[in-house]
């Protein structure tokens, strides 16, 4: 069976949250509202076959003490349907307290796609995992794992990446810029069977056949990334642009998936 995730999704829209002022969020409460466009959907580079498109609107709350809660909304846009409800998350957790050089968090994502969406992801029922940053002057590391749950079956993901922020900001205002280019790499388990026919021949002549079942159960590099997110906070709204190129690696058979370039764009406000 294929794995499926909607880890991709998730980091776009976390990116506002980390690029205005992480520091700060653990001193108040904080309830945010936002939606996104993403021009393609896709999991780890594989796409579903109507190459569909997703506005997702979010909402999310944070208390001082790091514990958190976000619910998103997923609508898809393809060339066979207009605007059609695909399915929802709903993920909560904790956000550890910043430091000068360390942040965090962990968390478990319930999802609950419609039963007739097409989408890759759409096999996930739920994830839990672990993601951990650390920041020196010139680059930050970022690091994840991750369980994957599925109809029977559990897979392992794991995340390697680096970035490196940069922020503009005049003392005194409440306009910020952000830029932060970014490097990842992305990795997992395939669990999957393959059955084929093998044919027995004599002297030439087909006399039989064996069908054969094997079950193939193996940690691969599934896709490289890279995107330059671009953000802009004023006063409790912000706006995001990120352009991205992924490149999925160790297709299976079934899958559909080629290097893709993509935009995500997003705005909200934080309360």
């Amino acid at each position: 069976m294929k794995r499926k995730t909607v880890q991709f999704l998730f980091f776009a829209l976390l990116i506002p949250f980390s690029c205005s002022g992480q520091k700060d969020s653990t001193k108040k409460n904080e309830f945010g509202v936002g939606v996104n466009f993403q021009t393609r959907l896709h999991y780890f580079g594989r796409t579903d076959s109507m190459q569909s498109s997703g506005l997702i609107p979010n909402i999310g709350f944070q208390l001082k003490n790091g514990l958190y809660v976000q619910g998103n909304f997923i609508f898809t846009q393809n060339k066979e349907t207009s605007t059609a409800y695909a399915g929802a998350t709903l993920e909560g957790g904790y956000r550890f307290k910043p430091s000068e050089h360390f942040s965090g968090n962990i968390f478990y994502m319930q999802v609950l796609y419609s039963d007739n969406s097409t989408l890759p992801q759409s096999a996930l029922k739920g994830q839990t995992g672990i993601n951990a940053a650390y920041t020196t002057p010139i680059i930050t590391i970022n690091a994840g794992g991750d369980l994957k749950f599925t109809k029977g079956q559990t897979d392992i993901g794991a995340t390697l990446g680096a970035d490196h922020l940069f922020i503009l900001h005049k003392p005194d205002s409440r306009t910020a810029f952000a830029i932060d280019p970014s490097l990842y790499l992305y990795a997992g388990t395939q669990r999957f069977t393959r059955s084929y026919m093998e044919q027995k021949e004599l002297l030439g002549i087909p006399v039989s056949q064996k069908a054969h079942t094997e079950t193939y159960d193996r940690f691969h590099i599934l896709a490289c990334e890279a995107s330059v997110p671009l953000v802009m906070v004023a006063g409790k709204f912000f706006a995001t642009l990120i352009p991205a190129y992924v490149l999925p690696q160790n297709l299976s058979d079934g899958e559909h998936g080629k290097n893709l370039f993509y935009l995500t764009v997003g705005a909200g406000l934080k309360l």
